[in-house]
């Protein structure tokens, strides 16, 4: 590989054909080279110290004006493939890893002396003050040898005062480059290599430009082979620049590289963590911060040892090796998103050196080990998304520098250990998906530093503490779906720097409080499915950043507030609230809006369907339905289709917003939507799509789309028959993966309600099916007795929040499809069960006189034990 760069020492031009010994000490002077030909420090003003130097022929010999290759040196005594002479070899090999006593062997290698740096900087204008303030901002210079092929003059440059590769290179190629008389491409074709320990020769642009106090560079050398036209006669014959950067390197503790190894070997790593060099190599290819896997070290002391192992995302498969237990000096462990299996090992309580431990979306087992809280010096600890049981340990009240915490999904049950009232520096608190109960505890509200707190889909009760009004960092607040007994909004006073604040499903009661329009960085607020009472404050029109506003499922009347509609609003959502009057005059600016199951006039809706089928939904009015229909059939999610069976699923392709209402052709069924995907990455998308194929049905494509939602979702049909029906619900999970990567980890709960009354809780697809992209249907029966069916999909705060990424979770649904039960079919089926229940009696009656039979026979044999068997004729007696 040629690379357009080139070497030459940071000092003036050497002048074509110059001689040392012919010069005089002014000439040298203005050349500010001096010190670099210098043999021995302290000799600048000695004339006899420049007439003592050789000349640069009497040095090095004769040449000729073709370009020989120079034989390459040794490293570390590693003989080299390019080597021709072996004669030559003792004269110009050296090894990069020579002690001091060795290197001062080397011709012209003096200490440089303040002085010397002096006059190097003056010929360098203008960057003697940023080289005195890199200097001074590095603490120190480094200084590396810099010697010519061939030559036995070396001197040391300071590698500090370049800020890469290139502006070295370049730097050094200007005394070569001038003064030549061949065309630029000549001499400007170099390509720099360095050798190994092994004595291989590699590119060096391989390699980063970083040099650092606490972990010395690679020892390297650097070839630059020169290609083009016989240059000056110092020149003419030497095609090889080699430029050593000599530091200490420092090994990795041996226990640890063994430890590492093994590691490796265990989860087949060897493809991409390949320890071909030591582990602690800075510039080895996993030591950058953006490297997967990582390995970085602290050299601040021989041997260094490892503080940092990263290996995440790859699907390591197995359980968690002793070995990792060796790496003591850890401070930094993250193995999140694999699929590890297991237990943690108690021995884990020996990594106390640890600050951030990452476990988290894995498949490992068993309790959650107390020596956890061994590791006293933890930040940060993640082992969410596992299958641990059990109560969370109260030993991990001792990790009282913690400051984020991640157990949400990991299946701990239990109450919260009081001992965790230590834990005052908690910043951030995901604990959602669990299974634990007891009360919220009131020590929550004693964490001063908590801006970031979820607590959803648990066994908790309420009611929310007041002690939370201390809690006046909070910048994101998510408590949901408590029992017990009833909370109120009174905590909430100075938490003006939430931006999001959700409090769905917790009991809440009493009225809205003015001061929450205070709340001016708050952009989603979600207090829907609680018992809220009275109007909708007047303050609510000052929210000034305010996009999402869910207030359903609640007791709030009146009117809505004129000027509640601000600019930046995305969503508004009152559904199923008494409330009354007219619409918003903004409402249009609205981009969705739910009034289902209020009172509101939207007659001044653009849509007539919409408002139509909010008076149907309101019983205002019948729905408008031209003949009463006795089925409907919803292709949720997708374009209209007719199954193989003959069914014609209707099409459910509309977008829906965060707040909708959509109303089918026909005017036969509605669907309602409210919630918001607050961190997916994809934005907010309601509808799920796969081209897999879809096992277990003949209907693939029935189930290759679906409706999802992040909280409620429902479907009514609309001007149906009094009566009862049977309700087909298809399912198939196609957002989250059963492979056996991370990816596969995902669970998705959710519950359904038909007609009001709970049909499904906790209901998972994926189990219930067998797995993903797998047919499921469920069945029910529902009665109609006021023209409408409605089915509710709901989200109660359980599953998996961020498998396979992040806002992956609520109910899904492919189709719907409910027909009545005919008068027919259920005189039939009347006189079926009828039949049946007589048949059960006489076959009842028949079996008891058999029973009666067996036993009179038993109690007529003869005294010998044979059965007496009589025939119609008193006379004919059988033995």
């Amino acid at each position: 590989m040629e690379l357009q760069l080139g070497l030459a020492l940071p000092t003036p031009n050497i002048i074509k054909g110059f001689d040392l010994n012919n010069l005089g000490l002014h000439q040298l002077k203005e050349m500010g080279g001096l010190e670099a030909w210098n043999h021995a420090g302290g000799c600048l003003g000695d004339k006899d110290c420049v007439k003592n130097k050789r000349g640069f022929e009497q040095a090095f010999g004769n040449f000729t004006d073709d370009c020989k290759a120079m034989p390459l040196l040794l490293w570390s005594g590693q003989p080299n493939e390019e080597e021709d002479h072996r004669d030559q070899k003792k004269k110009t090999s050296s090894s990069i890893a020579e002690n001091d006593a060795e290197e001062e062997q080397v011709v012209g290698w003096p200490p440089i002396k303040p002085w010397r740096k002096n006059l190097f900087h003056q010929h360098q204008p203008g960057r003697i003050e940023n080289n005195r303030t890199a200097e001074k901002e590095n603490g120190r210079s480094i200084y590396v040898k810099v010697k010519m092929e061939g030559v036995a003059i070396a001197r040391k440059v300071d590698v500090r005062l370049y800020h890469s590769y290139q502006a070295l290179t370049n730097s050094l190629i200007s005394m070569f480059a001038k003064d030549q008389k061949c065309d630029e491409d000549d001499y400007t074709r170099y390509t720099l290599t360095y050798q190994d320990k092994e004595g291989d020769w590699l590119i060096a642009g391989d390699i980063p430009w970083h040099f650092n106090e606490s972990s010395p560079s690679k020892s390297v050398s650097f070839v630059c082979k020169f290609y083009g036209r016989p240059g000056p006669p110092y020149l003419s014959s030497y095609c090889l620049l080699c430029l050593y950067l000599v530091s200490a390197q420092q090994n990795t503790d041996p226990n640890e590289v063994a430890a590492l190894r093994k590691i490796i070997d265990y989860w087949n790593l060897g493809s991409k963590l390949n320890l071909t060099v030591d582990p602690c190599s800075q510039n080895a290819k996993w030591t950058s911060e953006d490297s997967n896997p990582r390995v970085a070290c602290d050299c601040s002391s021989n041997p260094c040892h490892i503080t940092l192992l990263k290996i995440y995302a790859l699907d390591i498969k197995g359980e968690i090796p002793r070995e990792l237990f060796e790496l003591k000096e850890l401070m930094d462990l993250n193995l999140g998103q694999n699929v590890l299996n297991g237990s943690i090992p108690a021995e884990i309580g020996q990594l106390s050196k640890m600050q951030y431990l990452s476990l988290g979306i894995n498949n490992l087992t068993g309790p959650v080990p107390p020596e956890l809280g061994n590791l006293t010096k933890l930040l940060s600890l993640s082992f969410s998304s596992n299958n641990f049981y059990g109560p969370l340990p109260k030993e991990l009240g001792r990790l009282t520098s913690l400051q984020q915490l991640y157990i949400d999904s990991s299946g701990v049950s239990g109450p919260i250990p009081p001992e965790f009232a230590n834990l005052k520096s908690l910043q951030i608190l995901w604990a959602s998906d669990n299974l634990l109960t007891g009360k919220l505890p009131e020590f929550l509200g004693t964490f001063t530093e908590f801006r970031d707190m979820r607590l959803q889909g648990t066994s908790l009760e309420g009611p929310i503490p007041s002690s939370f009004a201390a809690l006046t960092k909070l910048e994101d607040l998510r408590v949901g779906d408590l029992s017990g007994e009833d909370s109120s909004l009174d905590f909430l006073n100075d938490q003006t720097r939430l931006s999001t604040l959700s409090l769905r499903n917790c009991r809440l009661s009493g009225q809205l409080p003015e001061r929450l329009g205070r709340f001016t960085m708050l952009q989603y607020l979600d207090l829907s499915f609680n018992e809220l009472t009275g109007q909708i404050p007047i303050s609510f029109r000052e929210f000034s950043s305010l996009q999402f506003l869910y207030l359903g499922n609640n007791n709030l009347s009146g009117e809505l507030p004129e000027d509640i509609i601000t600019p930046e609003l995305i969503a508004l959502d009152v559904s199923f609230n008494p409330l009354s009057g007219n619409l918003p005059p903004q409402f249009a600016k609205v981009k969705s809006m739910n009034v289902v199951g209020t009172s509101i006039n939207a007659n001044g809706l653009q849509d007539k369907k919409v408002s139509e089928t909010l008076e149907c939904l309101q019983g205002k009015t019948k729905c408008r339905n031209k003949v009463p229909s006795s089925s409907f059939s919803i292709k949720c999610g997708g374009t209209a289709q007719k199954s193989a069976s003959g069914i014609e699923f209707d099409d459910d392709s509309e977008i829906l917003g965060a707040a909708s209402l959509y109303t089918s052709t026909d005017n036969q069924w509605a669907v309602s939507s409210a919630g918001s995907f607050i961190s997916n990455p994809n934005g907010n998308i309601y509808i799920a799509k796969t081209d897999s194929q879809i096992t277990g049905t003949l209907e693939s494509e029935l189930y290759q789309t679906a409706r999802v939602s992040p909280s409620s979702l429902r479907y009514y049909g609309l001007g149906l028959k009094n009566g009862k029906y049977i309700v087909k619900l298809h399912f198939a999970e196609i957002a989250m993966d059963d492979s056996l990567s991370w990816k596969g980890l995902g669970r998705r709960l959710f519950d359904v309600y038909i007609q009001g009354e709970k049909v499904l809780q906790d209901f998972n697809i994926q189990h219930e099916a067998g797995g993903s992209k797998k047919a499921l249907i469920r069945t029910f029966e529902a009665n109609v007795t006021n023209t409408i069916m409605e089915i509710h999909f709901f989200w109660a705060g359980k599953g998996t929040c961020c498998i396979p990424y992040q806002s992956t979770y609520g109910p899904l649904v492919s189709a719907i499809h409910a027909s009545q039960v005919s008068e027919g079919a259920a005189a039939t089926s009347n006189r079926k069960r009828v039949g049946l229940i007589a048949g059960i009696v006489i076959g009842g009656a028949a079996g008891i006189v058999i029973v009666s039979s067996i036993f009179y026979l038993w109690w007529k044999k003869d005294p010998q034990g044979h059965m007496r068997i009589f025939t119609d004729s008193p006379r004919k007696q059988l033995t």
